[in-house]
C-alpha cells in the first residue's frame, strides 16, 4: 500500500513543496513535485478523522497534522475561491468503448463508470468533488452530511450527502436519475454572462430523472432544470448489470446506445425508421437483439466485430 511521505519521493524537500502547495503556489513547483504533492494531499483526503490517529508513532505524522491545521487556515482561500474550472483534481478515470469500470473511493463511495466516459476526482476536507466531462456514471455515496458530494457537468452540477444517482452527459444537457435518497440539482450564476443571472435550483428525489443545462435564443442562453419522467430504480441502473432498458426511446437514439457497449456495430438502414420509439430490454453486446424490438427488423443493420 503506497502512501507514505517517504514513498512519495519528496523525501527532504517535502516542508517546502507543501508550504508552497498549501500556500496556492501550486504554479511555482516542478511539475513532478506537484503531481506528488497533490497525490498525497488526496490521500489524506480520504480520512474523515485524522484526531483518531494523531498518536501513530511515525515522524511524517507530525507534518501530516501541522498540514491539516495549515489547511484549516488557508481553506476558504484554496478551496473556495478557486473557479472549478482550474482545480487540480488528483485522480483521473476513464473507460474505452465497451468497456465498464467500477471505482471505490476513500471515503467507502463507489463510481461505475459506462463506456467512453471521463472522471476525475478532488477530495477536499469539506467537500469531495467529482468531474464527470463526458459518459455516465452511477455514485453510490456514503454518507457524510459535514461532507458534500459534488458531481460537476459541462451543465450543471448534483449535490449530495449520502444517496445514489446516475448521471449522463449529453451535448446539449444533462440528465441525473434518483435511486435513492434527495439529490440538489444547480446550475451557478456567472457574473460574465455565459450562465443564468441568478442561480437555479432543484431538489429531486428517488424515482425522478431531471434533465439541466443551458439553452441559447436570440443570441442570449437561458438555464433550465425540467423533468424527463419517473423511473424505476432497477430500470435507471440496469446498465451496470449488463442489460439496456428502454422506454420509448427514439431508435436511432437506441442503436447509439446499443453500440456504445458492443464490438460489433448496428447500422440503421432506413432514416425514416429513426424516430420510431422502441420498448423493451436487450444484453449489452448483442446487436442482433435490436431486431427483436421494431417492426420492421430490415431498418437496421447489424456488423461483427471482425467486419
Amino acid at each position: 500500500m503506497t502512501g507514505r511521505a517517504d514513498d512519495r519521493g519528496l523525501g527532504p524537500r517535502a516542508d517546502a513543496v507543501f508550504g508552497r502547495f498549501l500556500a496556492g503556489q501550486q504554479h511555482d513547483l516542478h511539475p513532478a513535485d506537484r503531481e506528488e504533492a497533490a497525490a498525497f494531499w488526496q490521500w489524506l483526503g480520504g480520512f474523515d478523522r485524522p484526531q483518531e490517529v494523531v498518536e501513530e508513532p511515525h515522524a511524517w505524522w507530525r507534518w501530516a497534522a501541522a498540514a491539516i491545521v495549515l489547511l484549516a487556515l488557508l481553506g476558504s482561500v484554496l478551496w473556495i475561491s478557486r473557479p472549478p474550472a482550474e482545480r487540480n483534481f488528483a485522480q483521473h478515470y476513464a473507460t474505452g468503448h465497451a468497456e465498464r469500470r467500477i471505482v471505490r473511493l476513500a471515503d467507502g463511495s463507489t463510481i461505475t463508470i459506462a463506456p467512453d466516459s471521463r472522471v476525475a476526482v478532488d477530495y477536499a476536507p469539506a467537500e469531495r468533488r467529482i468531474r464527470l466531462s463526458a459518459g455516465e456514471a452511477l455514485f453510490e455515496v456514503a454518507h457524510n452530511a459535514a461532507r458534500p458530494f459534488v458531481v460537476e457537468t459541462p451543465h450543471g452540477e448534483v449535490k449530495a450527502v449520502g444517496t445514489a444517482f446516475d448521471v449522463e452527459i449529453a451535448e446539449r444537457e444533462a440528465e441525473v436519475t434518483v435511486v435513492e435518497g434527495v439529490i440538489r440539482i444547480a446550475l451557478r450564476a456567472d457574473p460574465d454572462g455565459a450562465g443564468p443571472a441568478e442561480p437555479i435550483e432543484k431538489l429531486a428525489r428517488k424515482g425522478e430523472r431531471v434533465a439541466f443545462g443551458m439553452s441559447t435564443r436570440d443570441g442570449g442562453s437561458t438555464g433550465f432544470i425540467r423533468q424527463v419522467r419517473d423511473l424505476d430504480a432497477e430500470g435507471a441502473t440496469a446498465w451496470t448489470r449488463g442489460k439496456l432498458v428502454f422506454h420509448g426511446e427514439p431508435l436511432r437514439d437506441v442503436i447509439a446506445k446499443i453500440n456504445l457497449y458492443a464490438r460489433g456495430r448496428v447500422i440503421l438502414t432506413d432514416p425514416a425508421a429513426g424516430s420510431i420509439p422502441v420498448y423493451g430490454v436487450v444484453d449489452q453486446g448483442d446487436t442482433a437483439a435490436i431486431r427483436e424490438l421494431i417492426a420492421n427488423p430490415r431498418a437496421v443493420a447489424v456488423e461483427d466485430e471482425e467486419r
